[in-house]
């Protein structure tokens, strides 16, 4: 069977759900869908008694046919100025009534999400998804980047220890990833020397935020020949233009119909502040007082990326070199200020969506750097610190959370909508 919007004047079988229904004296016409587009259904009554009885059975919207019948050309009908006059149908599927509907609330439509994403703007969501993801894996295989597939469930807790969802493994503990950091940077310690990931990671945050999600989909890449944060930096923002023009070029103009955004692909480079100037534009600009070596709350950022979309006009930036006592043991300090570190972060519009860094690669430093966030080193020799005492390159990189992208890139209400499924501290199902 053809989709709908690929059918031609002639013969045709179609499939679809029932969009409407409007039943006449003499006339019915029924309205399918699939997921490329609409079709009209016209019943003549008086000479398809046993069509019209079909769609005169209590048959809801919803429902699904299959119907079998000829094109013709009807410049009166608004879509697409065809019409199906039926032969035969079928229903292969009878719904009951929809327990939700455009007015519900967005967690009512999380319960029957798989009536929700039937909307045509929801679908249209994640063909932007898929079209982003495509221009990343597109940029990154044309750089000779090697995509490689990692567990999610990890013997150690994680760097930081904390925010972590432990699980029973037989008959030990065992944890979800916060991020596949270790992964990329052993594929680094085996020579791999550039890898990108995309998977599942947890953070078990009990987080009400538009943009906090307990299960999210990660997009990470590490690689080599790294001499400062600055080339991961740059490496991130070409990315971001390539994933970005794609879903311009694909469906930028849908999306401007369908959902009133249009889609910006941004100028390169983006534009970079260090952390002592972050300080300075919050204290002395924005009357936000912070001391020098404290970390950004939500206030800081919300100030801080307005400051600096009226002075630049982008929507993205970076803000690198921070405090090292706020970053992670495997970030690697500035040597001529250790109480810094070569790391950034990047903000989009008014959420920071990546933390990327020049790793630490040294096995002795890295030891030490673990021992001074008072984690005991002999914890993570075996699954992380060994990776670096056979040799290992100098490397860097960068993860991402692809769902807060989309919800950035779309205007999006909230991370629930941009998310097939959402896991959140109250919600594990469907």
């Amino acid at each position: 069977m053809e989709q709908i919007s690929k059918l031609t004047i002639g013969e045709c079988e179609v499939e679809g759900f029932i969009d409407r229904i409007r039943d006449q004296k003499s006339m019915q016409f029924i309205v399918i869908r699939d997921r490329s587009g609409k079709l009209q259904i016209t019943v003549d009554k008086a000479s398809k008694p046993e069509i019209a009885s079909i769609f005169s059975s209590n048959l809801l919207v919803d429902s699904v046919v299959r119907v079998k019948g000829t094109i013709v050309e009807n410049p009166y009908v608004k879509l697409g100025g065809k019409e199906l006059l039926p032969e035969s149908v079928e229903v292969v599927s009878r719904a009951e009534v929809s327990p939700i509907d455009s007015e519900s609330g967005i967690d009512q439509r999380l319960d029957y999400r798989w009536i929700d994403l039937r909307d045509s703007k929801k679908r249209l969501i994640f063909e932007v998804q898929t079209a982003l993801v495509h221009g990343f894996r597109k940029f990154l295989i044309e750089k000779d980047f090697i995509e490689v597939h990692c567990p999610t469930i990890s013997g150690n807790e994680s760097e930081s220890g904390a925010g972590v969802f432990e699980v029973k493994y037989f008959d030990r503990k065992a944890y979800l990833i916060q991020s596949p950091q270790f992964y990329k940077q052993m594929a680094i310690a085996g020579g791999f020397e550039r890898v990108f990931i995309s998977t599942p990671v947890y953070r078990a945050e009990n987080s009400h935020t538009k943009q906090h999600a307990t299960e999210f989909s990660g997009f990470d890449l590490e690689f080599t020949n790294v001499s400062d944060v600055e080339d991961v930096m740059k490496m991130e923002e070409e990315l971001l233009y390539a994933g970005i023009k794609e879903v311009k070029e694909k469906l930028g103009d849908r999306v401007k119909e369908e959902l009133g955004i249009d889609i910006v692909v941004p100028s390169l480079p983006f534009p970079r502040l260090t952390m002592k100037e972050a300080y300075d534009i919050l204290n002395n600009k924005c009357d936000f007082p912070i001391e020098e070596g404290e970390d950004f709350d939500r206030e800081a950022e919300k100030l801080l990326t307005a400051y600096m979309a009226k002075k630049t006009g982008h929507q993205f930036f970076f803000v690198k070199e921070y405090p090292s006592a706020v970053r992670p043991f495997y970030s690697m300090k500035k040597e001529d200020d250790k109480a810094y570190s070569k790391t950034y972060d990047l903000y989009y519009k008014d959420i920071e969506i990546t933390s990327g860094a020049q790793r630490e690669h040294r096995a002795d430093v890295l030891t030490e750097q673990i021992r001074e966030k008072g984690i005991d080193p002999k914890t993570m020799q075996e699954t992380y610190i060994d990776f670096f005492k056979y040799g290992c390159p100098p490397h860097g990189g960068f993860g991402m959370g692809l769902d807060r992208i989309t919800m950035l890139l779309l205007d999006l209400p909230s991370i629930k909508e941009a998310m097939f499924i959402f896991r959140g501290p109250e919600r594990i199902r469907p």
